[in-house]
């Protein structure tokens, strides 16, 4: 059932970062992507490894169009280096794990734009600060709401 939800979780999240708005939603708008891979990998890390997280970045490399394997090796870092110190991270609260969570979207957001620089220019903007800073600032209702979902899920 977890790999259902997991699936399902994907697509949604996929699709949501996939949605045409306008230019400040885009600065604004969190990696959902990235988010559900944290939110996998810190309440199941045995479901949630560094292929699975390749390929679903690669995934994402072929719906957003870009750079194939910006976003997989993105991806791939952000878990990497939350399993380094996912003891410390998953018996935090979801409010107090607001820090660690901006510093791995951040991680991940420079490293996805690194290596589209590879493609041709791209202008820096602190504009790529916007969406890991609102990711943080959402991880709490996100965790929440996930929580709820697996929760009516197991009860089911």
């Amino acid at each position: 059932m977890n790999a259902l939800l997991l699936a399902l979780g994907f697509f949604l999240a996929l699709a949501g970062d996939s949605l045409p708005m306008g230019p400040l939603y885009l600065a604004l708008r969190p990696d959902f992507v990235a988010l559900l891979l944290l939110y996998w990998a810190i309440t199941s890390a045995t479901e949630l490894g560094l292929g699975v997280a390749w390929i679903i970045g690669l995934v994402q490399d072929v719906v957003d169009g870009g750079i194939l394997g910006a976003h997989a090796m993105a991806a791939a870092v952000m878990i990497f280096v939350l399993y380094a110190g996912l003891g410390k991270v998953r018996n935090l609260p979801p409010w107090e794990q607001l820090f660690f969570i901006f510093i791995l979207l951040l991680a991940e957001r420079l490293v996805a734009w690194s290596w589209q620089i590879w493609g041709g220019p791209i202008a820096w903007n602190f504009a790529l600060l916007l969406g890991p800073l609102t990711g943080a600032l959402l991880w709490p209702v996100f965790v929440y709401l996930l929580d709820r979902i697996r929760h009516r899920l197991r009860s089911a």
